[in-house]
């Protein structure tokens, strides 16, 4: 039976070969001057929030780590810099103590099913990687084409049993994988000391509701549009998602929901792993994409727009669009906050006019898609009406207000945690407001609340 510890910094529970590898990793050189501090029953605490001064801390010896070793400080850098510095390669996951690599050397759901089609041979996920799967397999030159098809390699270099994982850690380990392989673990920096999530790919589908298998099959209809309250026409741009799928291409919001933008039928074609290491951080061409295109259509959602339209001028490098990043989410989980004490006392119905439930209605085919840069040639929108409609509306307003419901638990909701006695004394008048039903003052004052927010994290620029 695996033992079991509890953890320092929150209520999960730490496998003791978890325990073990943070005492090592703190401890290693390469980690040093990375802030840590212990509980008072002496466990290390493993997770800092990102935006707190500790994180920013944190943030700032990664930042340091990049320039040292040539990283551009741009996203997906800090994926980079950790599975580089990392000084085994082997991350030790908290729930069940597995050791898995931090590179990305395990076939992923797709590769998977290419190895069954082409060699007959059923590998459970993370059970192997590439190159123990290579030993096991390839015995001839024959082999060696199979493995081709499963990686489409095109190339006039020779390729030989005796050279076949070199080639594949030049071309596919090293530049990570192309979408094809996937790291044992995700990157998390600056939360987590060593930089990635402290759940390994072994057990994150079980630990992280949001990755559950029936959730991210649904991702057909992409739940972050209701769990972020985001406008766009989410429909149209879910249908066009899943041409980026059909294609093993991770389709990258210019503008992150999880930010606040819309759900909007625009995208950058990414490979998962590009993807993942992305993370829901801005670059400095996504701000300068999104200023061209909000001349010609919305972009941030309404609740939003305020804070984007403060900083969204002031970005003129890499480190700003990380930073304005972290201000609009940080923003965001206000907005959700004042959302959620709106329910609570009882106004959900004053909240509805700010869902998007008509874009159910519609269908849309998209004619002359291109993969390579996600644009495409025209769209048909077809009306539909039905059952079908009406049951993804339901499921619209059910996720997004389960959402609210949610917040009322956060330990951080009941700290106000803005911190600003004038942002409370102007919600204070828009309960009046909505108690005396005056919905549309309500609704004017909640722009003004938002704007007040606005102007606390331009102070914060």
């Amino acid at each position: 039976m695996k033992e079991l510890k509890e953890a320092a910094d929150n209520k999960r529970q730490w496998n003791f070969n978890f325990i073990k590898y943070t005492e090592f990793i703190v401890a290693h050189p390469n980690y040093k001057g990375l802030f840590y501090e212990r509980g008072n029953d002496g466990k290390i605490k493993w997770v800092v929030t990102g935006k707190s001064d500790k994180g920013q801390e944190r943030r700032k010896w990664w930042d340091e780590q990049c320039k040292k070793y040539g990283i551009k400080i741009e996203a997906g850098a800090y994926a980079k810099i950790a599975a580089k510095i990392h000084p085994t390669k082997k991350h030790t996951c908290q729930i069940c103590g597995k050791e898995l690599s931090v590179e990305y050397i395990y076939p992923n759901k797709r590769t998977v099913t290419a190895f069954l089609k082409e060699f007959g041979v059923r590998i459970v996920p993370f059970s192997k990687d590439i190159f123990q799967i290579m030993n096991e397999l390839v015995k001839s030159e024959n082999d060696i084409e199979k493995v081709k098809r499963i990686f489409r390699i095109r190339t006039s270099e020779k390729i030989t049993m005796q050279n076949l994982n070199e080639y594949l850690q030049k071309y596919f380990v090293d530049c990570y994988a192309k979408g094809l392989l996937s790291p044992g673990v995700m990157s998390n920096s600056p939360d987590r000391f060593d930089g990635f999530h402290s759940d390994g790919a072994c057990c994150r589908h079980e630990s992280d509701k949001g990755r559950h298998k029936s959730n991210l099959q649904r991702y057909g209809q992409d739940r972050r549009v209701y769990e972020n309250w985001a406008d766009g026409d989410w429909k149209m741009a879910d249908r066009l998602m899943s041409l980026f799928r059909k294609q093993n291409l991770s389709a990258d919001h210019i503008g992150p929901i999880s930010l606040a933008f819309c759900h909007r039928p625009k995208f950058h074609p990414l490979t998962k792993a590009e993807n993942s290491a992305k993370n829901n951080r801005m670059s400095l061409s996504d701000v300068k994409l999104l200023l061209t295109d909000e001349k010609t259509e919305q972009v941030v959602s309404w609740h939003s727009k305020f804070i984007w339209d403060k900083l969204k001028n002031k970005v003129s490098n890499v480190i700003e669009a990380v930073k304005l990043s972290d201000l609009m989410r940080k923003n965001l989980h206000h907005v959700l906050i004042i959302f959620s004490m709106i329910e609570e006392k009882g106004f959900g119905e004053f909240l509805e006019q700010f869902l998007n439930p008509e874009y159910s209605f519609f269908d849309y085919k998209f004619e002359g898609f291109d993969p390579t840069t996600g644009t495409y040639k025209s769209v048909q929108q077809i009306k539909k009406t039905g059952k079908n409609q009406q049951n993804n509306i339901k499921r619209y307003y059910r996720i997004s207000f389960d959402v609210l419901k949610e917040y009322k638990e956060k330990e951080n909701r009941k700290n106000k945690i803005w911190n600003h006695k004038e942002v409370d004394t102007a919600l204070e008048k828009m309960f009046e407001l909505l108690k005396s039903r005056k919905n549309e003052d309500a609704k004017n004052q909640l722009e003004f609340v938002f704007q007040k927010l606005a102007d606390l994290a331009e102070s914060n620029w």
